[in-house]
């Protein structure tokens, strides 16, 4: 856990992986994050993926965190609510504007009980249009609806391509706690807390954000950026090919020239550097077909192990298409520290964290997600409730 968010509290009432990414990112910056859970069964979310000791998704979206069951359709859950919320920094929630009136969570009645708390929500797809009210999740608002799913799906496709899962989720998490981090330092400096919004939409068009660009401009200065055949790519120095044993090679050489007598060095094929028709960046987009058929042809020669040997010491940006063991393993993510262990299971257990280091130093290991209202009572002490208190509020179904 890094220290540049101790100190700050922050109470988040939301489930599922988009808003609670955000509270985890915040927990990994050192603050101190409350999440709020119905007594009947908590975060439905702890139901998916829990097959074993550790469930990675429930990890991933709340390590760090503390766990509050609180029943807020009770006046007396709502009470406990307001005692929390008091010396809070930071309310977070993911709930539709019904549930949120409802439970009395909505900006006034947060504000109402501190005043100075920056207030976030994560929406589906924004706070305003005809769609405001529709819940979402990532798959459908960030994926689909974004226009990413039909642009990577070739028109003889079966079905669209479906994205990993918490895509939108995790993007969005880390803008929100962006987000947060921001209006902390707004409020340190002119004593004004803000009011937050970002949706799965928005960072599913933010994930896409070249495309659309180019597609919004096309009149002005925008390229047609129509996803075509990887045989027809205008520079056949970004694209991928095939090796040997059935393993993908991602050439990124966005400035080919400098390069190209390197590259046909090391593939093998240094005729190719003096051929006319491929002497150029002009000549290979003019001959792109003859050129990307001369590179399937070198790069199905030899087997994925051989192009690593072949290609280490070739300058220009190049990347195995890894498989999941192999990213794990990634000697570059392991140096990094970009997989933490996470403590408090009795088993070896990591997590991805998130895209930022800060001091040079890696998260380093970080507390496994709580169980479903694990600190109730310890957060209930902490803010002055006594143990007949709490056993009264556990009579009443207002705690678990």
């Amino acid at each position: 856990m890094y220290d540049v968010l101790e100190g700050v509290r922050v109470v988040e009432v939301s489930a599922w992986m988009f808003a609670p990414s955000c509270g985890a990112i915040l927990a990994d910056w050192g603050a101190d994050v409350l999440k709020i859970e119905m007594v009947e069964g908590g975060d439905p979310y702890r139901g998916y993926f829990a097959t074993g000791t550790v469930a990675p998704a429930i990890e991933l979206a709340n390590h760090g965190k503390r766990s509050l069951a609180v029943d807020l359709r009770t006046s007396e859950g709502r009470g406990v609510l307001s005692k929390v919320l008091r010396d809070a920094d930071v309310f977070v929630t993911s709930l539709l504007t019904e549930s949120r009136k409802r439970l009395r969570i909505d900006l006034d009645d947060i504000r109402a009980d501190n005043p100075k708390i920056i207030y976030a929500r994560a929406t589906g797809q924004g706070t305003r249009g005809p769609d405001a009210e529709v819940g979402g999740f990532d798959l459908a608002s960030a994926w689909a609806r974004s226009g990413i799913a039909n642009y990577l799906t070739l028109p003889s496709a079966a079905q669209p391509v479906h994205q990993p899962g918490g895509t939108g989720d995790c993007v969005g998490g880390i803008s929100l706690a962006g987000a947060v981090a921001a209006a902390l330092y707004k409020r340190e400096r002119k004593g004004v807390p803000s009011e937050i919004d970002t949706s799965l939409l928005h960072a599913g068009l933010w994930m896409f954000a070249v495309v659309l660009n180019m597609e919004a401009n096309r009149g002005v200065g925008g390229v047609d950026m129509t996803r075509g055949s990887r045989t027809a790519v205008p520079n056949p120095l970004v694209n991928s090919y095939r090796t040997k044993d059935d393993r993908w090679i991602w050439l990124v050489v966005l400035q080919p020239d400098p390069h190209w007598r390197s590259f046909c060095e090391h593939i093998g094929r240094p005729e190719l550097a003096a051929d006319e028709r491929f002497a150029t960046f002009e000549a290979r987009a003019g001959n792109r077909g003859e050129c990307i058929r001369e590179l399937d042809e070198a790069f199905a020669s030899a087997t994925l192990d051989e192009w690593r040997e072949r290609l280490a010491t070739f300058s220009g940006v190049w990347s195995v298409c890894q498989t999941v063991p192999e990213v794990l393993s990634d000697p570059q993510v392991i140096a990094n520290g970009y997989l933490s262990s996470i403590d408090g299971h009795g088993v070896e257990a990591r997590s991805v964290t998130p895209p930022v280091q800060f001091d040079r130093a890696p998260l380093g290991p970080v507390a496994a997600a709580p169980a479903h209202g694990q600190q109730t009572e310890e957060v209930l002490l902490e803010h002055g409730y006594s143990w007949d208190d709490i056993a009264a509020l556990k009579d009443l179904g207002a705690i678990l």
